[in-house]
């Protein structure tokens, strides 16, 4: 029995927006949709090679929107890369 519950442990513990700032839900967008000014900042804060190709809408609480977050495979090692922009193109965090 102890197995199965630390293996349900391990797989609901990694579901989720743990990651996501408090206060902020995610809404998948179109890559496209994104604005230029943050798809661009968000290449710059990237190591070269990495293709982003997904994009969500983190919004406040309301409604508003706060910020974008984009993902993207590095092509050299195949590891999955994220960085979260500010609508003015700062950006916020990079994993």
């Amino acid at each position: 029995m102890a197995p199965w519950l630390a293996l349900a442990v391990v797989i609901l513990g990694g579901c989720g927006d743990a990651d996501q700032p408090p206060g902020l839900t995610k809404q998948a967008v179109a890559f496209e949709q994104v604005p230029d000014s943050v798809r661009e900042a968000a290449r710059k804060a990237l190591p070269p090679g990495v293709k982003l190709n997904e994009a969500w809408k983190n919004l406040a609480r309301g409604g508003t929107l706060h910020s974008y977050e984009l993902r993207g495979r590095n092509a050299a090692d195949g590891k999955i890369r994220e960085v979260r922009v500010s609508l003015t193109g700062q950006i916020l965090e990079v994993e």
